[in-house]
């Protein structure tokens, strides 16, 4: 069969490139003759482009996968979840690529522990410590070394973040004995969280908004990747970003089962289901609340659609999550002598939470709050990152009036509506009501929901706390942003402006929160990797001062 010209032009390609990184250093290009990962992946690129166009003919896979309007689709697809995990792998190592800088590593610890049949971690605190009468209040013990924010109760530490990412590594601690760092841990479950949240794209596109354009659910599968404090928490990802990412993880895959269960009910959907929503709460306990609103979902659904087969699904789901919970009560009385406790009064941090456990959730915490996590704006600087984010810049009202426990100025925190406006298209996702959708953005919405406002009530508010909610409310704004596009299909002039105002959110808030990640960890690329900062210091101050 005749040879389409594209084949040729392949191969010239990329036998082009792939020689002229071979021969770099003798055509003067690369002084070094060391080769480095990037002339390693631009050489595998060359080859790459080349066998590919040597095997491409119009009627193979390679040709309808080029020629055909959905191969083309799952080819940019492809490209684009591939360079999703390039920027995480980026992120995660600080721009270094292969090597991936320290982080803490308390689930490590953890998992050690109960690979050997224990529950407190298996090292032992300074002798010091043991002899205060009141260890707690941090005046006591600032001369005396403490494993930082863990729970220290009769002699021992304990972890007061859930115990699932560690149960996880004792399994892994069966076939790998070397230290798993906690970053380790979150890019393994915020890749998890973004391969759950494109399978949920792709189930609602097919089944429920089979008419939005291909190019839109690209923009959504990129908004929900890259939306801020994603690259944010990767940069700089400890035992914080590793309990609430783990919590996300098993969230949004308990969701992916629920809805597929919804479309088409199945025992083991509903088992997946709620073995990954106990799972969720076993890694950040506030997750109790969404999954406790989406049992009630999944009870009235069941009856209402499926009364023969109502209790099966209702078990099937419940029996799970009841036993992670049993279970999670057991682990915290043999610790702590109560199921309710779960180690955070006895934390060892910068203020006496033992003493004032009973101010850490409070009303009156709320309207600060809510200006931070909705509005608070970034500072602007004059040369690259050219912003960061503020620890607090709201009107002087609030500020006369909050609780002295409150902490106003905990850490630099970025407002949704300021960083990613692009959210606000969830407010559209319910305009269109299609059969048995209802069910799918009830779960969203309420869920959603729920994990923002319990937060409101909490003396301490951060931008990774944001994660505890986005994938939901990311996924209404990607439907929603659908609905508006598929709602304005008969005005090609509204349609055009409506979809050019969602590329142009998206574009602001990549930006925005690109700039955020380098700002904010500033310290991690002056250790890590001072060179690169320097390029992009050199190259964003060039192109926009």
């Amino acid at each position: 069969m005749k040879r389409d010209w594209k084949a040729f032009a392949g191969i010239l390609l990329g036998l082009t490139i792939a020689g002229v990184i071979f021969f770099a250093n003798q055509l003067g290009l690369d002084n070094n003759p060391v080769w480095g990962m990037k002339r390693y992946t631009l050489f595998a690129l060359g080859l790459g482009i080349a066998l590919i166009s040597l095997l491409y003919r119009k009627d193979n896979f390679l040709g309808r996968l080029i020629n055909t309007a959905n191969g083309r689709f799952c080819l940019a697809a492809g490209v684009l979840i591939l360079a999703v995990l390039a920027i995480y792998v980026w992120c995660v190592s600080v721009g270094l690529w292969t090597s991936w800088p320290r982080s803490t590593n308390y689930y490590d610890l953890l998992g050690r522990a109960f690979s050997h049949g224990h529950i407190a971690l298996e090292v032992d605190p300074d002798p010091a410590l043991l002899k205060l009468a009141d260890p707690y209040n941090p005046d006591n013990r600032w001369t005396i070394p403490v494993l930082w924010d863990m729970s220290f109760f009769k002699g021992k530490y304990y972890l007061y973040w859930g115990p699932a990412p560690a149960l996880l590594i004792a399994l892994v601690r069966m076939f790998y004995t070397g230290v798993i760092g906690d970053n380790i841990l979150s890019f393994f479950f915020f890749t998890g969280i973004f391969v759950f949240l494109t399978l949920l794209i792709f189930e609602i596109w097919k089944n429920y908004l089979p008419e939005t354009p291909p190019w839109a659910v690209l923009l959504g599968i990129a908004f929900i990747a890259l939306i801020n404090p994603i690259p944010f928490a990767l940069l700089d990802s400890m035992i914080y970003e590793a309990a609430i990412a783990g919590g996300q993880f098993f969230f949004v895959g308990g969701l992916y089962w629920l809805f597929t269960a919804f479309r088409r009910p199945s025992i083991l959907r509903f088992i997946l289901a709620g073995l990954f929503f106990g799972l969720a709460v076993a890694c950040r306990n506030i997750i109790a609340l969404p999954v406790g609103f989406l049992g009630l979902v999944i009870l009235i659904w069941a009856i209402k659609t499926q009364r023969a087969k109502a209790l099966r699904y209702i078990l099937a789901a419940g029996l799970p999550i009841a036993l992670i919970g049993i279970s999670l009560g057991w682990y915290n009385y043999i610790r702590f002598g109560t199921i309710t406790e779960f180690g955070l009064r006895y934390q060892f941090t910068s203020f006496p939470l033992y003493e004032d456990m009973d101010q850490t959730f409070s009303a009156a915490y709320v309207p600060p709050n809510l200006f931070k996590i909705l509005l608070n704006p970034v500072e602007k600087r004059d040369s690259f990152p050219f912003i960061r984010a503020t620890r607090w810049a709201g009107p002087h009202w609030l500020e006369w009036d909050y609780p002295d426990f409150y902490l106003l100025y905990a850490e630099g925190i970025t407002g949704i509506l300021v960083g990613s406006p692009f959210v606000i298209f969830a407010l559209l996702a319910g305009v269109r009501r299609k059969k048995d959708f209802d069910w799918i953005l009830l779960s969203l919405a309420g869920s959603a929901f729920l994990a923002f406002a319990v937060l409101q009530f909490f003396f301490y508010t951060v931008m990774r706390y944001h994660l505890d909610f986005l994938p939901a409310l990311s996924l209404l704004a990607v439907i929603g942003f659908w609905q508006g596009l598929n709602l304005l299909q008969t005005r090609p002039l509204w349609k055009w402006l409506f979809g050019g105002l969602g590329i142009a959110l998206f574009i602001y808030g990549s930006g925005i929160s690109f700039l955020l990640t380098i700002s904010s960890h500033l310290h991690r690329f002056e250790m890590y990797n001072p060179d690169l900062l320097e390029q992009m210091r050199w190259l964003f101050n060039g192109l926009f001062k």
